[in-house]
């Protein structure tokens, strides 16, 4: 804004002030400097009647320093009526106009030689003994800084107006150009959430004193995506060591001798294992590593309830599934949205009451339900089981990650989950994914 105003001061002084007003005003002086009006009005002020029709000069404090100042000044002043007075000697080249001085509205006379009576200036005033024609001549003369400030109110004043103008019209429209850098910059981190990591606030067109900022905030975010990277690598990491034990683990389980507490281990080992595969699958999608294909939720529902079945049955429960004959088709990962439903049927499993029959249910329309006939799950607690560690009920068992992967997993996969109460009681979990438009078109299709 600084630079704004200084250039419109700049441009106002040389474009405005210089041609129309220095120049003229230095051209007008010249070598034979003219005199200053000021001492014409203040002999006027010493006049004062005379009481028998004429004038008389009362000397003034400001007339004796003239005079004082300026010891050849002289002065000569005549009315309408032909009353006259005065000070000093009037150039004998003068008087001859002492008579006719009202038939000139102004004069002024600028020898080029310094003689007697070189410079004279005529004038008219108002007196205290009313309207007068001053002639004076040796008085004080208009110089530079006499000048400047006869202009000083002028420029005063203009230069007002110049910042006016310049803060109201140039500086909001060089704001406004200046901040779009900045409203970029602003529109950019708007779209910065955890899947676009790498991405950088723009610094062109952003402001020198921004600047600065923004390049603090972009190393930021460089430490935060290297913060992040190395979390998923440890994540990743470990997801992938663990599978290892935890398949050695259900061996040994699954060949053991029979004993009382196999089924609840090979229950607890399978959602270990299904948790360790989903935090693979997160990390690969995160990676981009994942290429989704036309995936039939019926087929890959059948082929999930056949593997849960034993376990389902040993735990006490029935397992079934109700899915449509002809396919139905989403977009996805066809390992990632098994392990989803693994984790479901297991987590209905180690909730739904050791007894009754778990249900899955897939739709048409992408939705797939899992239903069991347990103790259900308090509406107000339903939104909340989807958070990291948060268990409705104190549980040795797990760690409270399974529906939060569920969800985030189905996240990814642009569905949503939800949960409701099952028919017969219990909690029903509700997955909905976007079927493929392809398949709207056959089933449309006569």
């Amino acid at each position: 804004m600084i630079q704004v105003q200084l250039v419109a001061l700049t441009l106002f002084f040389f474009v405005g002030v210089v041609p129309f007003t220095i120049y003229p005003a230095l051209d007008y002086i010249g070598n034979a400097k003219p005199l200053d009006p000021s001492a014409t009005l203040t002999f006027a002020r010493s006049l004062q009647p005379d009481g028998a029709g004429g004038i008389k000069v009362v000397e003034t404090r400001e007339l004796r320093e003239l005079v004082e100042a300026y010891p050849d000044v002289w002065f000569y002043a005549r009315t309408p009526d032909g009353a006259n007075a005065g000070i000093g000697r009037v150039p004998t080249q003068y008087q001859l106009i002492e008579a006719t001085m009202w038939y000139v509205d102004s004069m002024e006379i600028r020898l080029a030689h310094d003689v007697e009576g070189s410079s004279v200036l005529l004038r008219p005033e108002t007196s205290p003994a009313g309207p007068v024609m001053v002639m004076t001549g040796a008085g004080p003369v208009v110089g530079l800084a006499a000048l400047v400030r006869e202009l000083s109110a002028t420029l005063a004043l203009g230069t007002i107006a110049v910042l006016i103008l310049a803060s109201v019209i140039a500086i909001p429209r060089v704001v406004r150009r200046e901040l779009r850098g900045i409203e970029t910059a602003a529109n950019q981190a708007r779209l910065i959430d955890i899947n676009t990591r790498g991405t950088r606030l723009p610094t062109d067109n952003v402001p020198e004193e921004v600047r600065a900022l923004v390049k603090a905030v972009n190393d930021a975010l460089a430490r935060l995506d290297e913060s992040y990277a190395r979390r998923e690598r440890f994540l990743a990491d470990s997801a992938h060591e663990l599978r290892t034990p935890i398949a050695i683990l259900q061996t040994r389980i699954e060949t053991a001798d029979p004993f009382p507490e196999q089924g609840r281990l090979l229950i607890d080992v399978a959602r270990l294992s299904s948790l360790a595969g989903q935090l693979l699958d997160l990390q690969r999608m995160d990676q981009g590593e994942t290429s989704f294909v036309p995936v039939d939720l019926g087929d890959l529902a059948e082929q999930v309830v056949g593997d849960l079945a034993p376990l389902a049955i040993a735990a006490g429960y029935e397992l079934s599934l109700n899915a449509p004959d002809k396919p139905v088709l989403v977009n996805g990962d066809a390992g990632s949205l098994g392990r989803v439903l693994t984790n479901v049927i297991q987590n209905a499993i180690a909730h739904g009451g050791k007894a009754g029959e778990i249900r899955v249910d897939v739709s048409r329309d992408g939705t797939v339900m899992v239903c069991d006939e347990g103790p259900g799950i308090p509406e107000g607690e339903r939104d909340r089981v989807f958070e990291p560690f948060y268990r409705v009920k104190p549980s040795p068992h797990g760690a409270g990650l399974g529906l939060n992967l569920v969800e985030t997993m189905i996240r990814h996969h642009h569905g949503h989950v939800s949960i409701a109460d099952a028919p017969g009681g219990g909690a029903c979990l509700i997955i909905t994914l976007p079927v493929l438009h392809t398949q709207h078109t056959e089933s449309t299709t006569p």
